[in-house]
């Protein structure tokens, strides 16, 4: 798993949501029960789920590779901004898609998507508090953002 391990699982649950909602609503639409034409909402929810999914990966990457140079550097502060990061990421991604799984389903189905959802919605606890606070007083030490 590496010193990383939570963060690129979660990474990966994130796209297995996406997949999962996107999914459903493009399968209602083939069967004829859903038009997306006419349900931008459920898009909207999808892509902000992308956005999400984009910049949780783009800033894990960039983590990772700043932990591998040779460069000094503090990696704690861009470990915390990574944790506050999927902290709330995890929170949006779930929200967006309880959202858009609620705007197509009911019932059974809507049980099992939104059960899924949970599923793939995990990471672990973090004290967002102190990451900020560490982030917040390195910024205000370099009086810029510095990072």
């Amino acid at each position: 798993e590496g010193p990383y391990g939570e963060e690129i699982k979660a990474v990966k649950d994130f796209k297995k949501a996406i997949l999962m909602v996107a999914g459903g609503a493009a399968k209602m639409q083939m069967d004829g029960q859903l038009s997306l034409k006419e349900e931008q909402e459920i898009l909207m929810n999808v892509a902000n789920m992308m956005n999400d999914l984009f910049q949780a990966e783009s800033i894990l990457l960039r983590v990772m590779q700043l932990q591998d140079m040779d460069k000094r550097h503090d990696q704690a502060i861009y470990d915390a901004i990574l944790r506050v990061f999927l902290t709330d990421a995890t929170a949006r991604i779930a929200k967006e898609g309880q959202d858009a799984v609620a705007s197509f389903t009911e019932g059974d189905l809507q049980r099992t998507f939104l059960m899924g959802l949970k599923r793939y919605t995990k990471y672990p606890p973090a004290n967002v508090k102190a990451a900020r606070r560490l982030i917040a007083s390195r910024m205000i030490e370099a009086n810029a953002y510095c990072f």
